[in-house]
């Protein structure tokens, strides 16, 4: 096997693996966001009309804040396991690329 292609194939096969959950990231936060800016946007206009005050404001907008973090740390977990397929997936290219130079399975 050329080596000299076997780092663009750990990337590609990497870049493959972790895409996948792009999916399900994307979807989620675009859910997310639009409910965090409706809140807030509520919020604003609420105050902006006299009928809340801006420390009610404040607090219902840690609300929000309070929430996104959530998604973050949601969102942790996934990245973890986008990373943990990509680098499964690069590491079965180079174990195929060690095998096929070595002629024997010692990867």
């Amino acid at each position: 096997m050329d080596f000299k292609n076997t780092l663009e194939k750990m990337l590609a096969a990497a870049r493959i693996a972790a895409g996948a959950h792009w999916n399900v990231v994307s979807d989620y936060l675009e859910k997310e966001f639009a409910e965090a800016k409706k809140e807030a946007e509520a919020i604003a206009l609420e105050v902006a009309a006299g009928t809340k005050t801006p420390a009610q404001a404040k607090i219902e907008l840690q609300s929000v804040k309070d929430s996104l973090e959530d998604v973050r740390l949601a969102l942790t977990v996934e990245a973890k396991a986008a990373a943990q397929e990509a680098i499964n997936a690069a590491l079965e290219v180079l174990r195929s690329a060690v095998n096929s130079a070595a002629k024997v399975a010692i990867l």
